[in-house]
């Protein structure tokens, strides 16, 4: 049976111990990342399935709701049998006080039209380092391998403290694409500084001339790696500087059999920035259900 836990009521050594158990586990769903990412987040909790799935809540003139916080690209049920099985029974056991939601599930979920209501396809990339760095590189497309010659010259790899990646990402990406892009950002900014101190997240940058250029945050746990949150000045985008990041990252890991996981994307631009270094889809879904009346229904969609 399933059981909606509100937050107090969660025992998160025991959540922690269950994530471990599950083949689709993902570092996104530890509950110290969840804490930080989404405090008060809730649970639903099947004990004889052992499976659960983080409900990441918040509420909003009187109206709770559910959405994916910044950087957290994945969550959905996590279970010891294959998730799929268990998709559409945890999709209708979410309170129905949740008028509006708008998560994404992991890849592992397949969740049947009639119980997701509206989901669409998200693509993420994923490559396995399994093999040792020169047939990684060979792998690579060619525009890639050209790119990482034009990279090398007169680039400084360097530590970033979190609070200097922010405020890199604010004047890159938050600048690009406006607020929207940087909503939830203090929140993801200590996540990376918690997964810093617990040795589960670095900080790789590029600097030229004494000026940092181009940065990248990986979040290392149980064998995968994930490729958090980047952001690259247009000095960055002229020395390649994410394609040097990339690679360095590639190269201190190939032959560990550790995935990287790109955090895919949907902008065509990224996903073939992604594919050029061998990497494949996994697709993924995102789920939306929208219970508010109807006039507010209409304002949001």
């Amino acid at each position: 049976m399933i059981k909606h836990l509100r937050h107090h009521e969660i025992d998160k050594a025991s959540w922690d111990a269950r994530l471990i158990r599950c083949p689709n586990r993902l570092w996104y769903a530890q509950s110290w990342v969840l804490d930080i990412a989404c405090p008060g987040w809730e649970a639903l909790i099947d004990d004889a399935a052992d499976a659960m799935m983080p409900l990441t809540c918040r509420r909003k003139w009187s109206v709770s709701y559910l959405f994916q916080p910044l950087g957290i690209q994945q969550l959905g049920v996590f279970a010891s049998m294959p998730a799929n099985e268990l998709a559409d029974r945890f999709i209708e056991a979410i309170p129905g006080r949740f008028r509006y939601i708008d998560i994404a599930l992991n890849e592992a979920m397949r969740p049947s039209e009639a119980a997701a209501g509206k989901h669409s396809a998200s693509v993420n990339q994923v490559i396995v380092l399994d093999r040792p760095i020169n047939e990684m590189r060979a792998a690579y497309s060619t525009g890639h391998r050209r790119n990482l010659k034009d990279a090398a010259a007169g680039l400084h790899a360097i530590g970033l403290e979190p609070a200097d990646f922010e405020t890199l990402f604010r004047r890159t990406t938050g600048a690009r694409y406006g607020d929207a892009a940087v909503k939830g950002l203090k929140e993801l900014t200590a996540v990376i500084a918690e997964g810093i101190r617990r040795d589960q997240c670095r900080i790789d940058a590029l600097a030229e001339d004494g000026e940092v250029i181009a940065a990248a945050c990986f979040a290392s746990w149980e064998g995968r790696s994930i490729l958090l949150k980047s952001a690259n000045t247009e000095s960055g985008h002229r020395a390649k500087a994410m394609f040097h990041l990339t690679d360095a990252w590639i190269a201190r890991n190939a032959g560990t059999g550790m995935l990287l996981d790109f955090a895919g994307s949907n902008t065509p631009s990224v996903a073939r920035f992604n594919a050029g270094f061998g990497a494949v889809t996994r697709p993924y879904f995102r789920l939306r259900r929208n219970r508010l009346p109807l006039l507010a229904r209409w304002l949001k969609n």
